[in-house]
């Protein structure tokens, strides 16, 4: 019958414990061979000697076991398939192996203990021996074992019996001739003596290595192939072995075991559904082939998952897009799928498994950034690993990347593994860049726009309050006579222009210095670092130099000029809108004062643009009081001094500042897109008057109203319709009105003005052209519109008493004369200068010498004298 396990609690037993060597000559075993067939298993008193026994004394707080170590083999463990079962929490399921190691010279053996299980895997918790760390250790006598914090064996080996006394001999003896202490606990494991006389060689080796207690089948055939015994584990599996020798577990291993070199193999057979892994002994000294036969079947339907789970992922890494990559972090070796190299352009052989084959190409400025955020999730500080960076391409250039992964962690939550994909991201990032740089630069000029300018500029103030010996200067531009260019040669040339004026700007500057574009004709500059005022003086007119000479473009060689206006930092500036505004405002003062030229800003000015704001609102709201007033000014003939016409004048009564002239405030009114409705306003006032005074005064019938038209009125779509409609509505006849234009505005819309200019025409109205001699009108232009009327600029009549004034004077007034036109002198004030403009045959003029311009009461009163 099998071995049995006895679980009962006896007395310790009452041996000696001897130390020592075990492999000692006087510790001979005596059944070191087998007896001879027909004897009985005792061995002859004649060779009767002392033997040695092996004990395992296993305790557990109070409670002790007592093993006698016959097997060959045990398993120490949790798990309740294990030879000697610890249930211990602290214990391992398979925490360690116990070997019997056979020793030829002396014929004894002795046990050797290992960590773990027979798969090679450690226990959790470590063997210890001797209070010390061991893996693998050949136990002597005395030596304690420890399975964890809870359980302790101590091995002994005891001798002093002759072979007389049998195993249930010392049971004996334990049970009736020692002393049995009150305070212990042993359970004992092995056969009685009655069981081992009716055992034959066979089933000693088998009994001593417990085959029938083992989970897994056993399998014991001659050297035929005939089956001699089989354990219970492997009837239980196979209970039709015995029926045929056919059966897969006998099938060719006979072959297989003289083909072998060594008397131990091992093969997988298929039975059935199941697989079984059979490790083969061939024992020729008992002519015995043993069979160990492990199911294996879940470890293979595992292995298959796996390889079909590792042929997929192989698939997927190649036919991904993105690159794929695995880190062994203990091993410090990281896998590249072949999409991963060929991102940065090499062919699968020729990047290894070395980490540095990625961190090495990393570019210096996301090395730190990526290694810090690898570490977070490391850490466990984040649940995913990603980041983005620049890896250096085979060709030297950088690309950008998006890497995402995540870590595998062990028992005791530590990464060992990190693995996840790699996207290609350059052209996302590219895009992402052009539309940062769209966002801060200029489409056209490719300079900086206003948002880039100004954050600059605000850096610069920050860097100023900071340190306020980095002083710096802004620069404002505006081109003079861009509008005329662009109107005239056409939007394409006018973009053209801007782009070389953008690019002669560059040229003018230093490397830390900033010009951007900040809408339309419009430039700023940022200098930073000054040393002085002087500096910023030179480049304001190494600008203007630049920009005096000749564009050529497109077969046009184009002149254009810039106003400047120059604002300088210092501690009163908080914010950047402040130092822009006040170098617009400067810029504003060049303009005026007569372009092509630099201003420095200064508090006086400060104090005028604040001025000129209240002014601005007082004058948006001028027109709904009715502030306005019309004063009129007689227009007689040199020749008869007969009175020929009014020119309608407009005057501004303010609450507070009383009248203020037009030079005053039509400019602001013409910014400020306020002059349309005024100058609707002036023509209906003057038209109702003129047609009023006609009805009174029969001098008036025949007098010719001229009214001003600017050229934003002007460039109204609807314009001539509605000139005809406020004449309907005045009753005013046609012909007894003339409008006077500028030169500007012939300039300024030269590419509609001809066909107005002919609709008024059409309808009975007069043309004239104010101040002219101070514009830039050419006489192609002039000869080509419909003009009746030449008004000479008061400023050449003043200048008159010298030659050149004279002589500009009489050059205009043939110039009209030439043309079909007549003249009208504006600001004749001497009787001298109404007698030389007779000479040159100027038909008309006007000015203080006949009457200032008066109001409609004063102008009646003129009426009356005339016809008296």
């Amino acid at each position: 019958m099998p071995a049995r396990t006895l679980v009962q609690d006896t007395t310790q037993l009452g041996v000696n414990v001897i130390p020592g060597d075990i492999t000692s000559p006087t510790l001979r075993e005596t059944r070191s061979h087998p007896p001879q067939t027909g004897q009985s298993g005792s061995s002859s008193p004649a060779t009767r000697v002392s033997r040695a026994h092996h004990l395992l004394v296993i305790k557990t707080g109070d409670h002790q076991q007592t093993v006698v170590l016959e097997a060959a083999t045990y398993s120490i463990g949790r798990h309740p398939a294990n030879s000697i079962v610890l249930n211990m929490g602290t214990v391992s399921r398979q925490h360690a192996l116990l070997l019997r190691i056979h020793e030829p010279k002396t014929g004894n053996h002795f046990f050797r203990v290992i960590d773990g299980n027979i798969q090679g895997r450690r226990s959790r918790n470590g063997l210890w021996i001797n209070g010390k760390r061991r893996f693998s250790h050949d136990l002597k006598d005395q030596e304690i074992i420890s399975f964890g914090e809870d359980i302790q064996a101590t091995y002994h080996l005891v001798t002093g019996f002759p072979d007389e006394y049998e195993l249930d001999d010392l049971l004996a003896i334990n049970s009736s001739e020692s002393p049995t202490p009150s305070s212990s606990n042993t359970q004992t494991f092995f056969p009685s003596d009655t069981e081992l006389r009716n055992l034959g060689e066979a089933a000693l080796v088998r009994l001593s290595s417990f085959p029938e207690l083992m989970p897994h089948p056993i399998i014991e055939t001659d050297f035929s192939g005939s089956i001699t015994y089989i354990n219970p584990a492997a009837v239980a599996q196979f209970p039709d072995i015995l029926e045929s020798n056919q059966h897969p577990l006998l099938q060719g291993f006979l072959a297989e075991v003289k083909k072998a070199q060594n008397t131990y193999f091992v093969r997988e057979v298929h039975v059935c559904d199941r697989v079984f892994e059979q490790s083969i002994h061939c024992m020729p000294e008992s002519q015995v082939i043993r069979s160990y036969l492990v199911d294996i079947t879940q470890r293979k339907r595992a292995e298959q998952v796996l390889r079909e789970s590792e042929e997929r992922y192989a698939a997927a890494a190649r036919g991904a897009n993105d690159g794929l990559w695995d880190w062994h972090l203990r091993s410090n070796r990281v896998y590249f799928s072949p999409r991963w190299k060929s991102m940065i352009g090499y062919e699968e052989d020729e990047i290894s498994d070395r980490c540095e084959e990625w961190l090495d190409r990393l570019h210096p400025s996301d090395r730190d950034r990526l290694k810090q955020e690898l570490s977070m999730h490391l850490n466990g500080e984040t649940n995913h690993f990603q980041s983005e960076f620049r890896l250096r391409h085979k060709n030297g250039e950088y690309r950008w990347f998006r890497s995402r992964g995540m870590a595998l962690r062990d028992a005791e939550q530590q990464p060992y593994r990190i693995a996840g994909s790699q996207t290609d991201i350059t052209e996302y990032h590219l895009a992402r860049e052009q539309l940062v740089h769209d966002a801060l630069h200029d489409a056209l000029t490719g300079l900086p726009n206003r948002v880039l300018f100004m954050d600059r500029l605000t850096q610069a103030i920050k860097q100023y309050q900071r340190h306020p010996d980095d002083q710096f200067a802004i620069l404002f531009l505006d081109l003079d006579r861009f509008k005329i260019i662009n109107d005239s040669l056409g939007h394409m040339i006018g973009d053209r222009l801007l782009i070389e004026v953008g690019n002669r700007l560059q040229s003018c500057l230093r490397d830390q210095d900033t010009v951007a574009r900040i809408g339309g004709d419009e430039f700023v500059i940022l200098l930073n670092t000054i040393q002085n005022m002087d500096q910023v003086l030179q480049t304001a007119e190494r600008i203007q130099q630049q920009l005096k000479q000749a564009f050529a473009i497109e077969g046009h060689e184009i002149f254009t000029g810039t106003s400047i206006g120059i604002a300088l930092i210092s501690p009163e500036y908080q914010h950047a809108e402040e130092l822009l505004r006040d170098a617009d405002t400067a810029m504003y003062r060049a303009k005026n004062l007569g372009k092509n030229r630099y201003e420095i800003f200064s508090s006086s000015m400060r104090s005028q643009v604040l001025a000129l704001s209240q002014l601005e609102n007082d004058l948006r709201r001028a027109i709904d009081r009715q502030e306005f007033q019309l004063f009129y000014q007689p227009i007689v003939s040199l020749g008869t001094h007969s009175l020929v016409g009014l020119e309608a004048l407009v005057r501004w009564h303010h609450p507070e500042r009383g009248l203020i002239l037009p030079s005053e405030f039509v400019p602001m009114a013409e910014e400020a897109g306020l002059i349309i409705p005024l100058g609707w306003w002036v023509l209906a006032q003057a038209c109702r008057q003129m047609q009023l005074w006609q009805q009174h005064y029969s001098l008036a019938q025949d007098l010719q109203l001229n009214v001003n038209i600017s050229s934003r009125q002007f460039s109204q779509p609807n314009f001539v319709n509605d000139i005809h409609a406020v004449l309907e509505d005045t009753n005013l006849p046609c012909h007894r009105l003339k409008l006077e234009i500028t030169e500007g505005v012939l300039m300024d819309h030269a590419s509609d003005v001809a066909d107005k200019l002919d609709a008024i025409k059409t309808l009975g109205i007069k043309l004239g052209i104010d101040d002219f001699g101070t514009g830039y009108s050419s006489l192609n232009y002039l000869n080509a519109f419909p003009v009746d009327t030449l008004k000479i600029d008061r400023s050449f009549v003043e200048r008159m008493n010298s030659e050149e004034g004279f002589e500009i004077v009489k050059t205009i007034v043939n110039l009209a004369h030439n043309l079909h036109m007549d003249v009208v002198a504006e600001g004749v004030e001497l009787e001298e200068q109404a007698e030389e403009l007779t000479q040159m045959k100027c038909e008309y003029a006007q000015g203080y010498l006949f009457s200032e311009p008066t109001d409609t009461a004063g102008m009646e009163k003129f009426l009356l004298n005339y016809c008296n």
